[in-house]
């Protein structure tokens, strides 16, 4: 008898806890993205411009939901080297589609009729 109170316990403790985390992270785009969405994008073009571009960031600036559902915000950057040059970028947006997503990409831009 103890040892089914002990599984009752632990196997309640391991359902509540992925139903908060799918919670957590399916609701990302309603709650956490307007929350943690632009702090989140704009570490992920950070470590983006200093590890694959290899340059300094002089101002960064993202949007915090994706508006499109595709996992990633829009973002615009300038650097040390160029601060003139405002740059344009896709980076991966807080919540389901953005923890699978990571990093950043070039922006799609499609063509106007």
């Amino acid at each position: 008898m103890k040892n089914l109170r002990v599984y009752l316990i632990a196997s309640l403790v391991v359902v509540v806890l992925l139903v908060g985390t799918g919670f957590l992270l399916t609701s990302g785009k309603a709650i956490g993205q307007p929350l943690f969405g632009k702090s989140y994008s704009e570490g992920e073009l950070k470590n983006y411009v200093s590890s694959v571009l290899r340059q300094q960031l002089n101002g960064v600036s993202c949007q915090p939901v994706d508006t499109d559902a595709n996992g990633y915000v829009s973002c615009d950057y300038t650097t040390v080297a160029e601060p003139n040059v405002t740059r344009s970028i896709e980076c991966s947006a807080w919540g389901l589609q953005g923890f699978l997503n990571r990093g950043c990409k070039a922006r799609s831009i499609l063509p106007v009729r």
